[in-house]
């Protein structure tokens, strides 16, 4: 069968060029076969994002859609439950939430998030919950995957029983390497000590990213609600 490739370097049958992020919008240029195709707009952020649409953008051509229904669809996409997903937006503070489960995706959805907002401080809240995320496999590629990050704040992982100790993750460890890195990193033992120190600390302006692939104990609509106490109060 036939091979069409896509990428960002010029021997890309499909290329993304000129890509800029607004916010959560990307806008980018695809090139096929050297020629302009067209502009496209996605509203969410990062390159990667922009790359999968590319590759959309390709097959969809190949199936004899015109551009312009192809550039409706994707202006139009609301995006995927639980990837960068605006949970709520209270008194200047944006929460986010993302399913983002090891350390490749963790880096481009905190890169992509930063590049939206770069004048917003951008504070991380991680829960490692996956198997491999609370194995130690992953210990030294999590310690760099959130370098975009203005505050990182790790909760300790669920134990898994089923490996010893001396094979799982340590919450503590990437907070110490995090901070011999120059990096604002916290660990907290509980969720109700994230909530407690965010309530206390997030101000306006700041964009609060929620990464796990678990349900937190709730910790978006939580933090939402003490958000909104506060700003009664």
């Amino acid at each position: 069968c036939g091979i069409v490739t896509y990428g960002t370097g010029e021997e890309s049958d499909w290329r993304v060029d000129n890509f800029s992020t607004r916010g959560l919008e990307s806008n980018f240029n695809v090139y096929h076969a050297h020629r302009f195709y067209g502009n496209f707009t996605l509203p969410m952020p990062g390159m990667y994002n922009a790359l999968n649409a590319t590759s959309v953008i390709a097959l969809m051509d190949h199936l004899g859609f015109s551009k312009d229904v192809i550039s409706e669809g994707l202006a139009s996409f609301q995006g995927v439950k639980r990837r960068q997903q605006v949970r709520g937006e209270i008194s200047g503070i944006t929460v986010i939430d993302d399913f983002a489960h090891h350390p490749t995706a963790v880096s481009a959805t905190v890169s992509a998030l930063k590049s939206s907002w770069p004048d917003r401080r951008l504070v991380v809240v991680f829960e490692p919950r996956t198997n491999s995320s609370r194995r130690s496999i992953f210990q030294d590629a999590y310690a760099l995957a959130f370098n975009p990050a203005d505050m990182i704040l790790v909760r300790e992982h669920v134990p898994l029983d089923s490996i010893p100790v001396d094979q799982q993750f340590s919450s503590k460890k990437l907070v110490n390497d995090l901070a011999a890195a120059g990096k604002t990193a916290l660990y907290f033992s509980e969720t109700t000590e994230i909530l407690d120190f965010l309530g206390d600390q997030a101000v306006s302006g700041d964009v609060v990213a929620i990464l796990s692939n678990g349900g937190f104990e709730n910790i978006h609509e939580r933090l939402l609600e003490r958000l909104t106490q506060n700003r009664i109060q």
